[in-house]
């Protein structure tokens, strides 16, 4: 059967022909295979030499004789048998898409393989150059090179869901031996073998995921007898014209005409549920989304759970029969077939007064039981020939659900039911029955990011619908409209800019800088300091805990703060200019009993105390390294600062010179300035706090100094701690206007610039500088998304 595709349409141009199906758990292995090729290209830029460079030895157990000549002349026999069955195969089978997608495969690993290798590498490695000049079979020994084992990895991984178990098996068996044939004769070094393997695997699944694989999931015959040995006397299964989102939906009919709607779940689904969830972990924040079940049975358990409360508590709910374990570890959810249409394929004019009150009157009974269906929209509603609406699909619902939960579900259905009826219509038919405070509660919420995927194509195609619908809500509820919700964890861009500021780092300076001697000074590194470099990076966090405390009027409980400064740490990572973490303190002060406009202002008076004693800082270590920076950093004249200044002076004053500019300055800059400062003449009056807000951060400066000198003293270096101090507090003050979070990438380059500056050697540098960095930067991610976690499970943020 052929699927029509209509110009144009770029939803048409993704589908897949009904035998086959993207498998979710090849975008999962794709994942891992981009995370592991990264971390391959990291080891390659810190040791470069032993791995790819000249130094490099291949593992070559037969290095000569005739074993190992024949050896590398049956690897290469198997390679063109191995090209030429594929070619037979796809010929005799008639695949030419798929041998075309092979080829693709293959070209692209290839070619990525051989440019990673060409970039990464720092000239041939002398001891393998020995080898491949040896004469083999076919041609040289250095046939088949890392590139064409890529190709043939990519081949193999995006053929192998078209062949037997058997003979799947035997393409992998050749694939291992050829590789362990290469490493046996010295014909390849392993980490050209890795790079080129994982390449293969990229470009392999790639093409599995866009052309899809052979579905060979179970039909409805299986079905079928699934259902008969349950105790379902089924006469007919056949697949569901619906959409079915997490399931493949079937229906039935049973020995005495009674219809039923089957969800079928497998290992597709849970690993599509798993990627989504995690998706939606990343990106948003403050959604109700729930920890995914602990296995597929518990996944569909679940969901039938729900729908059994929600039909006992009174809502229109498909009655559900029952939950089978079929073989394979598929799960069957089966229940009554609602005989009529899904509420958005239905008319404007079927949309009745009766049906709205229905629907509305269904969530009120919903919610009532405290109830939520987390995708409450217009598909998921079913409507009989008697235009009845029945809720279905309750695979992403929750028990016990908070009021958050609860307003999403009305601002999904607000949504949805505006794109088909209007927004005048869809805010009056709710208010008139859950009431125009419920209806409030959704306005902050109706925003793309807070909806399903679904509900914003289709509110896509009307412009300005949604806020239509917005102020609408507003207007019905009596209540002026709201800022929205922030929802949105990290922005892609965000993720875009840290990934390149990283690898601008991790990847590309060490290249730029040749630091040839950088593997010698791992090796010989004393890694004992870097435990020194983790004290310093946690006495930090205990360093702004205590700033935090001095700059609060009244007493905080410490260890909670201590807390907040951990899970503040892993928002700032995706949060540029340590904005996340000061609203994070801000939320965690409002939850202790402190004023918000008071911990507001009190968050803004340690940042402001943090700046002052880093100039302060700054000037004394710079007063005493005096002319040894002259290498580091090079500062312009005084005739040009006063020319700076007067620039910038000038720029104010133009801006004040104009009504928006003084508006801004009187609504938005002034206020902040005279909370703080009202806030900092209580805390200047107690001595102790003054001395906590200024001693704290004066030892979180002090703490990362220490850190970069203890990095330094792991690679053999005794530098100053003045010099060192000086260059960091320079390079810190600098990366600040960095846009990325953390001022990664900036900061890296900067204190390499400056060590290198005061003469340490770049081979040492930069490693130094990783470590330090991996050390305070990444290694508190996961101690601070556990405090976050923390924080969250006992409400107090």
């Amino acid at each position: 059967m052929k699927v029509p595709v209509v110009a144009g349409d770029p939803v048409a141009l993704l589908r897949l022909p009904p035998t086959r199906f993207r498998n979710p758990r090849d975008v999962v292995v794709l994942i891992g295979g981009v995370a592991l090729l990264a971390a391959l290209l990291i080891s390659v830029a810190v040791a470069r030499g032993p791995l790819l460079g000249p130094d490099a030895r291949p593992p070559s157990l037969l290095r000569n004789g005739q074993p190992g000549g024949a050896l590398v002349g049956l690897v290469q026999v198997a390679v063109c048998a191995g090209a030429a069955a594929v070619l037979i195969w796809a010929g005799l089978h008639r695949r030419l898409r798929l041998l075309a997608g092979l080829a693709a495969a293959g070209a692209v690993a290839a070619a990525g393989a051989a440019g990673i290798l060409a970039l990464a590498g720092d000239g041939a490695s002398r001891a393998l150059a020995a080898n491949l000049a040896r004469p083999s079979w076919l041609a040289g020994a250095a046939f088949p090179d890392p590139a064409l084992a890529a190709a043939a990895v990519a081949v193999c991984t995006a053929m192998v869901p078209w062949l037997g178990p058997g003979w799947r098996r035997a393409a992998w068996l050749i694939v291992l031996a050829a590789g362990a044939a290469r490493l046996l004769t010295g014909t390849a070094l392993p980490m050209e073998l890795a790079i080129a393997a994982t390449a293969g695997v990229l470009a392999g699944l790639g093409v599995r995921a866009a052309a899809g694989v052979p579905d060979q999931r179970p039909g409805p015959a299986e079905i079928a007898a699934e259902l008969r040995s349950a105790g379902l006397p089924v006469s007919s299964v056949a697949p569901a014209d619906v959409q079915a989102k997490g399931s493949r939906p079937f229906t039935a009919v049973t020995d005495h005409s009674r219809k039923l709607f089957i969800k079928a779940y497998g290992a597709d689904q849970r690993d599509a549920d798993l990627l989504y969830r995690a998706y939606r972990a990343v990106r948003l924040k403050h959604v109700g989304d729930a920890r995914p079940a602990a296995s597929l049975q518990q996944a569909v358990e679940h969901q039938a759970l729900l729908a059994v409360m929600a039909r006992q508590a009174g809502a229109e709910v498909p009655p559900v029969h029952r939950v089978i374990r079929a073989a394979g570890g598929m799960m069957l959810l089966v229940m009554d077939r609602v005989d009529g249409s899904s509420l958005d394929l239905l008319p404007e004019g079927q949309i009745g007064d009766d049906l709205l009150e229905r629907l509305w009157m269904a969530v009120r009974t919903l919610h009532g039981a405290r109830l939520a269906h987390r995708s409450l929209r217009a598909a998921n509603v079913m409507v009989d020939r008697r235009g009845r609406p029945w809720l279905v699909d309750f695979g992403f619902g929750e028990l016990a659900a908070h009021r958050r939960q609860m307003d999403l579900d009305v601002a999904e259905l607000l949504a949805s039911l505006a794109t088909l009826i209007g927004p005048d219509r869809a805010v009056a038919s709710a208010v008139g029955v859950i009431g125009p405070e419920n209806v409030a509660a959704a306005v902050p919420l109706l925003q793309p990011m807070a909806l399903s995927a679904a509900t914003r194509r289709a509110i896509a195609g009307q412009k300005g619908l949604l806020a239509r619908t917005r102020s609408a809500a507003a207007a019905a509820s009596g209540r002026p409209e709201e800022e929205l919700a922030s929802i949105q964890r990290v922005r892609p861009r965000t993720l875009i800019g840290i990934a390149a500021a990283s690898a601008a780092f991790y990847l590309l300076l060490p290249k730029l800088a040749q630091a040839a001697g950088s593997w010698q000074a791992v090796l010989s590194a004393d890694w004992v300091w870097l435990l020194v470099v983790i004290a310093a990076s946690a006495l930090t966090y205990v360093a702004s805990a205590l700033a935090l405390a001095g700059a609060v009027p009244i007493r905080v409980r410490f260890w909670p703060m201590l807390t907040t400064q951990f899970a503040s740490s892993f928002i700032n990572r995706i949060s540029p200019a340590n904005v996340g973490g000061m609203a994070l303190n801000a939320r965690f002060l409002q939850k202790s009993g402190v004023d918000p406009a008071t911990g507001v202002a009190a968050v803004g008076v340690n940042a402001f105390a943090g700046a002052v004693v880093h100039l302060a800082l700054m000037a004394i270590f710079f007063t005493l390294a005096g002319r040894r920076l002259a290498g580091a950093f090079h500062l312009p004249s005084a005739s040009k600062l006063l020319l700076i200044l007067a620039a910038i002076a000038a720029v104010v004053g133009l801006v004040m010179a104009t009504r928006p500019g003084r508006r801004f300055a009187a609504r938005t800059i002034w206020p902040g300035i005279r909370s703080s400062l009202s806030n900092l003449g209580q805390v200047a009056r107690r001595p102790a706090k003054i001395s906590l807000l200024l001693g704290g951060s004066a030892l979180v400066t002090l703490a990362y100094i220490g850190g970069l000198v203890a990095s330094l003293e792991a690679f053999g270096v005794h530098p100053g701690i003045i010099e060192i101090g000086a260059v960091y507090l320079a390079a810190a003050a600098l990366a600040a206007a960095s846009p990325t979070p953390g001022g990664v990438g900036s900061i890296e380059l900067l204190l390499t610039a400056g060590l290198t500056g005061i003469g340490i050697r770049s081979g040492v540098a930069v490693p130094a500088v990783i470590a330090y960095r991996i050390s305070t930067y990444w290694l508190p991610v996961l101690p601070g998304w556990a405090a976050l976690q923390l924080l969250q499970r006992r409400h107090l943020i």
